[in-house]
């Protein structure tokens, strides 16, 4: 009796253990699209002819629709921007973000 009560403990373990592998999975390949469209938008700003200003919106990657916001702030050099954009939750947290410096050269 004793073995069997040990037993399904140790099952009753991995199955738990699953759980939150599958959880942990899912929510790495969120991250992972986030930060392709984090780095999306700060290529897409910095290869535009016009100099960047803030902006936001949404794009799609995966099977989502991701929500981005892009600040833009002057660089450590004259006439360079500092590019920032930030992929935002549902909840509103940041899940990734990309920073690059724009130069009009």
């Amino acid at each position: 009796m004793v073995a069997l009560a040990i037993f399904g403990l140790a099952a009753v373990a991995l199955i738990r253990l699953q759980g939150v592998s599958l959880a942990s999975a899912a929510t790495l390949a969120d991250r992972q699209y986030a930060g392709i469209v984090a780095r999306n938008q700060t290529l897409e700003a910095m290869l535009a002819t016009t100099p960047p200003t803030p902006d936001q919106g949404r794009e799609r990657a995966g099977i989502r629709d991701w929500a981005w916001r892009r600040a833009v702030s002057p660089g450590p050099d004259p006439g360079t921007q500092l590019i920032r954009v930030e992929v935002i939750g549902d909840g509103g947290q940041v899940i990734a973000s990309d920073s690059l410096l724009w130069s009009g050269r």
